[in-house]
């Protein structure tokens, strides 16, 4: 059985999981265990499992409302309510939970919540097996099934169409526009006959993995209608909400690399530099706030520079926090780094600024 735990407190969370991990009467597989309810989400949007034990009264979101959202995007997941909170019962059977457990737990009484959860697993009616496909765009591309098994491209036309539809997924496009995106330098017959030969191909691959009636054309209008899982739309939803660090951590993981920064599709270039300026503006902003601590802000300053090489002023503000850090060594290899994209690539002088903050260095080294 595979189960996580979502619990604002830290040592809730260990309590549980030293009593399932030795739990006798069958395995319990702990899968993940979070003491923030969106990389809780996050989590269950790639990984499917079999009970959730829920705390009820946590700080960023309610048990019931997190209860809500699992059921009605992962029915098959039993939901156990851990909790101090008796008066919450009734609401919970109401989420549909399979039991409600007090703290202090007892192993008679989670051994018994188990036993529920597993009969409800073993009477449920079989679910079709969802075909999904996982893209990752942010830097190299791949696509992956939900076998996690690459997906093979038979030509390059191939991907980039499927590319194209899947950015435009929400909104069907006129064949004749697909074609004169795709193949501009081609009469209008040749690049329609193109168009529908690389549709074709990209009907077959998906059939290959399990997914029919994956394009969709009305009126001459093609859609893709399928769902594909992406580092961009994590990354696009975090962009959109209210960022806290972990938010932040997050999407500096994710930007491994500009949107499909390998391919050379002219379309793509606008979108590239619209979220690159958008995850920048992000960092700007919180490393102005209190809740950016000192390691957070020169992660942020070396990512803001490496999105940006030439930015002196993410130049200026990274070799200062360095300063300030005491950390003599790495503001002259900065420096350095400085040295060499200025005067060696671009051929123009270091600005004063930057060097006056890197004769500072020097004379405190000395």
């Amino acid at each position: 059985m595979r189960a996580i735990i979502i619990d604002d407190e830290m040592m809730a969370i260990e309590v549980l999981r030293m009593m399932l991990e030795q739990f006798k009467p069958f395995p319990v597989v702990i899968e993940g265990a979070f003491t923030n309810v969106e990389d809780a989400f996050y989590f269950l949007e790639n990984k499917r499992v079999d009970v959730v034990f829920l705390d009820m009264e946590m700080i960023s979101m309610h048990g019931l409302r997190v209860a809500e959202h699992i059921k009605s995007h992962y029915p098959t997941s039993q939901i156990i309510f851990v909790t101090a909170h008796s008066h919450f019962a009734v609401e919970a059977f109401e989420v549909e939970a399979t039991d409600y457990l007090l703290k202090p737990v007892t192993p008679k009484r989670l051994q018994k919540a188990l036993e529920k959860a597993q009969h409800k697993l073993s009477t449920q009616q079989p679910v079709e097996k969802e075909h999904y496909l996982i893209a990752h765009t942010m830097g190299t591309f791949y696509l992956m099934n939900n076998e996690n098994e690459m997906v093979k491209w038979r030509t390059k036309k191939t991907r980039e169409l499927f590319l194209y539809l899947w950015v435009h997924q929400h909104k069907p496009i006129l064949n004749i526009a697909i074609s004169e995106v795709l193949w501009p330098e081609m009469g209008h017959e040749k690049a329609l006959t193109n168009l529908h030969t690389a549709i074709y191909y990209l009907r077959q691959l998906f059939k290959a993995n399990g997914i029919d009636n994956a394009i969709q054309l009305v009126n001459n209008h093609y859609m893709l209608a399928i769902n594909v899982r992406s580092d961009f739309e994590e990354l696009i939803k975090l962009l959109d909400e209210q960022h806290k660090e972990q938010h932040i951590e997050r999407i500096v993981a994710l930007y491994e690399g500009d949107f499909l920064q390998e391919e050379d599709f002219q379309w793509v270039i606008p979108m590239q530099q619209q979220l690159k300026e958008k995850v920048l503006a992000t960092f700007e902003a919180f490393v102005e706030t209190p809740h950016c601590t000192a390691a957070l802000k020169q992660t942020l300053y070396k990512k803001m520079l490496d999105l940006d090489v030439y930015n002196e002023r993410y130049m200026l503000q990274l070799m200062t926090l360095l300063f300030e850090q005491n950390r003599r060594s790495e503001c002259v290899q900065l420096y350095n780094v400085i040295k060499e994209r200025l005067e060696l690539e671009l051929c123009i002088p270091i600005p004063p600024y930057i060097q006056h903050m890197y004769d500072r260095v020097m004379q405190q080294i000395i």
